[in-house]
């Protein structure tokens, strides 16, 4: 049996810090799934204007329970595919292809990514 795989969002990670969602209680639900972030979602949750050294560390306490996905070759070329196709900005088609890639849904509350229609998409609710 295929372990469920999720690709967690920016939102998602800011939702879970800002505490109006319950990620870790989400994912309670889902046991041996694996969870990833890519280097877009790492870079737009530390690049917080004002950011404390105790904030940082908080938020690189949860990154790093996460599996890390590179942004390879692969991925770029699907991206690219993705922009022409449809108009995301980067990040978003950055996001969208390491989903394709893995076979994994993203977990978000942005939901202009749930227009794109070539991936798996959950969206969590917050409290």
């Amino acid at each position: 049996m295929e372990r469920i795989r999720f690709l967690l969002d920016t939102s998602v990670i800011i939702d879970t810090l800002n505490k109006q969602l319950d990620l870790l209680a989400f994912l309670d639900n889902f046991p041996n799934c694996e969870v990833y972030i890519n280097p877009i979602v790492m870079i737009e949750v530390l690049s917080k204007t004002n950011m404390s050294e105790q904030e940082e560390a908080a938020v690189r306490l949860l990154l790093d329970s996460f599996k890390f996905i590179e942004i390879d070759m692969s991925i770029c070329e699907v991206a690219i595919k993705i922009r022409r196709a449809k108009g995301l900005r980067l990040p978003d088609a950055l996001i969208a292809a390491s989903s394709i890639i893995l076979n994994a849904t993203v977990l978000s509350n942005d939901f202009h990514l749930l227009d794109f229609q070539h991936i798996d998409y959950k969206a969590i609710s917050t409290r």
